[in-house]
């Protein structure tokens, strides 16, 4: 297992769940988004003073980013996410239609 990596996939999955971009976050947690990037994709790892700034900016415990059981396949998530849009989208439909 590659701490770094695993650690990176988690930041990613919390922060696309923010629908925050790279961009915004690294601004909020003062750092580069370049650097962001490279602790998503697990080139770099964090300092305790970023690690504490990433938390307070995705409002999660610090366990929640090392626990690297649940990380999900990001494909399947998108998938799912991409799914229930279009069925959303189809019952918003019906309900114009309805109405």
């Amino acid at each position: 297992m590659d701490i770094k990596k695993q650690f990176g996939k988690k930041v990613k999955e919390k922060r696309l769940g923010l629908e925050l971009t790279q961009e915004a976050l690294a601004e909020k947690i003062g750092i580069s988004a370049k650097s962001l990037s490279q602790i998503e994709l697990g080139n770099n790892f964090v300092s305790a003073d970023n690690l504490e700034a990433i938390c307070k900016a995705l409002q999660v415990n610090p366990k929640v980013l090392f626990d690297f059981e649940e990380t999900e396949n990001y494909d399947e998530f998108f998938n799912k996410v991409k799914h229930n849009q279009n069925l959303l989208n189809k019952i918003a439909k019906i309900a114009e239609i309805i109405d």
